[in-house]
């Protein structure tokens, strides 16, 4: 009997909040401290790789930055738009200077968004590829466990 197609997108809260927070503080640190708005797109695969850090063995690590990521947007854009004002604004600032400073931050945002989200799912993709391939599971008692062949070292034991 065929299964029914069931999609699923498994995710796990704890780890998209900390994914999220880990990328609001990375980009208001690329944003202000560096002052490199672009560099908001490593940061997001810097976020992928955090996020296969905190989760466990067979949980969905890409989906979890992918999530952080995309959640992150909201404060992102306020922190583009202090950015691009050049601080918070006053209630004496020019209303022109306000709205073309809100459509620019947009188009930031607009442009970086996509494209964080796919370096965030492709980060978490390939720091699970490499923790896969370099570290058993945490039920393994001895990490040359997981990597024996059976059959071939019985006789050594």
């Amino acid at each position: 009997m065929k299964e029914p197609f069931d999609p699923g997108f498994d995710f796990d809260r704890g780890t998209v909040a900390a994914v999220t927070a880990t990328t609001i503080l990375l980009c208001a640190t690329a944003l202000f401290v560096l002052d490199r708005p672009a560099w908001m797109l490593p940061v997001a695969i810097v976020a992928g790789g955090i996020a296969t850090a905190l989760d466990g063995f067979y949980d969905a690590s890409a989906n979890n930055a992918l999530l952080g990521v995309t959640l992150a947007t909201v404060p992102l854009y306020s922190l583009v738009f202090v950015y691009r004002i050049g601080g918070v604004p006053t209630p004496g600032t020019d209303l022109d200077l306000l709205f073309a400073t809100a459509v620019y931050s947009m188009g930031d945002m607009l442009g970086y968004v996509p494209m964080m989200a796919v370096f965030a799912y492709l980060g978490g993709t390939a720091a699970d590829r490499v923790r896969r391939r370099f570290d058993p599971p945490v039920g393994y008692r001895d990490r040359g466990d997981a990597r024996r062949i059976p059959g071939l070292d019985d006789e050594t034991r």
